[in-house]
């Protein structure tokens, strides 16, 4: 058995996000990162542009918070698209990856720096301690486990966020978030496969059938009725991937 996956997954908790994917391909949101700084229990947070991946192995599917809804993209897709794997480091301050990042997070916490250096924070866009360093009660807190790939813009084209500057970009936490620049495009051969809840096989279908006109963003190509077949037969339901697997 594979110990990673031969797709990429955008994972997503609503049937409404995994139907405007498809048609309007990956929206890049701002995301809230956590950063361990010099001394006990101090942290940064700071709100990074991305759009998130992980390549785990569909046996492990239900072992993870990402959702029951997702698309599996080809390899060579997410190659194409500059997707890097996270940088896992230990939250012990003593270990050399751990001392890289503080540094990165400090000089980008200094306001009497200038953010537009980027080449000196932006490791901060690919790393992720092994544990989240906030936990709430009985939340998973092993961020080793997800097996994330991103792909990360830098703040020449969109400006990173301090914690401050992040919490008012997000608002209400009732309302969705506001994507930023054009969506990661793609198209029905570079689908592996399509993850959806078994309440929503039948609205995805019709949906497919009926209702969908483009493909991943690309607004001025209308989908043929091949490429329609081609994306039904590629529906996984999530139910039967947790009990078959």
């Amino acid at each position: 058995m594979n110990i990673y996956s031969n797709s990429f997954f955008h994972r997503t908790r609503k049937y409404k996000f995994l139907k405007s994917i498809l048609e309007e391909g990956l929206k890049i949101f701002y995301c809230k990162e956590e950063f361990i700084l010099d001394g006990k229990n101090k942290i940064i947070n700071v709100g990074i542009p991305m759009v998130s991946f992980c390549d785990i192995p569909l046996s492990f599917i239900s072992k993870n918070n990402y959702g029951n809804y997702g698309i599996a993209f080809s390899r060579n897709w997410g190659i194409k698209h500059c997707l890097e794997p996270v940088l896992y480091y230990p939250n012990n301050e003593e270990c050399q990856s751990t001392k890289m990042v503080i540094e990165a997070a400090t000089y980008f916490r200094d306001k009497s720096k200038k953010k537009d250096d980027f080449i000196r924070y932006r490791i901060l866009g690919y790393a992720k301690p092994f544990e989240k360093i906030n936990s709430e009660k009985d939340q998973n807190t092993d961020n080793y486990a997800e097996r994330e790939w991103r792909r990360v813009y830098s703040s020449r084209k969109y400006k990173w966020k301090t914690e401050e500057e992040y919490f008012k970009y997000r608002g209400n936490k009732d309302s969705a978030k506001i994507p930023v620049g054009v969506p990661m495009k793609f198209k029905v051969d570079d689908i592996d496969f399509i993850i959806v809840a078994k309440s929503d096989v039948k609205n995805l279908r019709e949906f497919i059938i009926k209702n969908l006109k483009t493909i991943g963003g690309y607004k001025n190509n209308d989908i043929t009725d091949d490429e329609r077949y081609s994306l039904l037969s590629k529906i996984l339901v999530y139910e039967d991937l947790i009990y078959n697997l």
